[in-house]
């Protein structure tokens, strides 16, 4: 790996949350040749293959092998085609440009100038420049052999050089091919909110939300997202009290539009987290936006000193959360547990698949801006008629110290409950005074 390549991996690893990285994921397998058959390959890595085909093609002489490295070399220009999301605007207009002139010249190359050696020249010549020209559209990074990286589809700012499970929330690693670094703080997408009429507590509310690209402000379809967890877009509500918690998933009504409904319980402003996975970057993604009940008056602040809670109760079942280890310190890795107990006091193993899973929990910090989503460790693929419990072991970490009001989301006999916690972190700095 070059010192810039090695650079680039560090940014990702030490900046902020806030930090985005343009990636090309490589989450399916792809046929190339016979001997190439589920190999996963990067744009560099094709890209080499080319170069190697088009010096092939100075001494072709039969017809039937022409076929066979003709065909060879259209398989590899649709590898790359899938591969264009680092290209855009202007240069994914050149590109696809190029690649409609390189096409010709292989059908050219491969009927009429095989045998024809100053034909061959002049059909070679003409390919090489399009297949210039079309590398120049690429990053010069992307360009660049290194090797495979793999990052976790919900922390992406955590980078590892081999396969595993995140130490965070234990999801497989997906693999990636990391191509630069985009520094801007902001989300390639932006939300609003529109109600229909004035939240009311106590009323179920019917509002739309409307995703639009901050580039161009284009809208966002459902095809411009990747699906996470069974859907394409979460909403994740809370008020600004940090008690009244709910997990939305919009349906489409229009052109980037999408419509839900909830019942607010308190009064005030209620902040929406849109959980997004755009097709551009294949990086999980915030964007915010808030929208208040009637009046606009907004409710009074989680309190600083509101004392950490792990029990939980709800129509008698019992909810209580254990960790690893007495004391949670900010951006380490902590074991953890929900042990769930039914109204008889027996253990409850009848948890309900939701969302692909047997738990899902959510952390929002007191700033009001830092959301931690977590699932559990599932070793198992799960079915619509899994059944689970009475335990779901997770792991935790939050990048600063606090109060972390840490909802749980799990269904028992079709219904939803999502029981509070507090949970306090402590600063990495008391270390060194124990």
């Amino acid at each position: 790996m070059s010192t810039k390549a090695i650079m680039r991996v560090r940014e990702c690893q030490l900046a902020p949350l806030k930090i985005w990285v343009i990636v090309v994921a490589l989450n399916g397998a792809w046929l190339c040749d016979s001997a190439r058959a589920e190999q996963i390959e990067t744009v560099a890595q094709v890209a080499r293959r080319i170069d190697a085909r088009l010096r092939q093609m100075e001494n072709i002489a039969a017809n039937d092998t022409a076929t066979a490295l003709a065909q060879s070399f259209l398989t590899d220009l649709d590898l790359l085609k899938r591969q264009s999301v680092m290209v855009f605007g202007e240069r994914e207009k050149r590109l696809q440009d190029r690649s409609d002139n390189l096409r010709r010249g292989i059908a050219s190359w491969s009927t009429d100038a095989v045998g024809n050696s100053a034909r061959r020249r002049i059909v070679l010549a003409d390919m090489r420049r399009a297949w210039a020209e079309m590398k120049s559209q690429w990053p010069t990074e992307a360009l660049e052999i290194l090797p495979p990286l793999w990052s976790c589809p919900m922390h992406s700012e955590l980078i590892e050089s081999a396969a595993g499970t995140c130490p965070v929330c234990g999801m497989p690693l997906e693999p990636m091919y990391v191509t630069q670094p985009r520094l801007s703080p902001d989300p390639i997408i932006r939300a609003a909110i529109f109600p229909k009429i004035p939240l009311q507590v106590g009323r179920k509310a019917d509002v739309r939300l409307r995703l639009v690209f901050n580039e161009d402000g284009r809208p966002v379809q459902l095809s411009d997202l990747e699906e996470a967890h069974t859907r394409k877009i979460h909403l994740l509500i809370i008020e600004a009290s940090e008690t009244d918690y709910h997990h939305e998933h919009p349906e489409p009504a229009g052109q980037g539009e999408y419509s839900f409904s909830f019942t607010p319980a308190r009064p005030g402003i209620y902040r929406v987290w849109v959980d997004l996975k755009p097709v551009l970057t294949h990086i999980q993604q915030y964007s915010t936006t808030d929208i208040s009940t009637a009046g606009g008056v907004r409710s009074a602040d989680p309190p600083k000193d509101e004392p950490e809670n792990r029990h939980a109760e709800i129509d008698g079942y019992n909810f209580d959360l254990s960790f690893d280890r007495p004391v949670i310190r900010e951006k380490e890795t902590a074991a953890g547990n929900l042990h769930i107990t039914a109204p008889d006091g027996a253990a409850c193993k009848h948890l309900e698949v939701v969302m692909g899973a047997f738990g899902h929990f959510v952390g929002f910090c007191e700033d009001f801006v830092t959301v931690l989503h977590v699932h559990p460790v599932q070793p198992i693929t799960l079915t619509q008629d899994s059944i689970g419990g009475p335990d779901l072991p997770f792991y935790f970490r939050s990048i600063q110290p606090g109060t972390v009001r840490l909802f749980t989301q799990v269904k028992i006999a079709g219904k939803d409950f999502f029981p509070r916690f507090v949970v306090k972190i402590q600063p990495l700095r008391d270390v060194a005074a124990e």
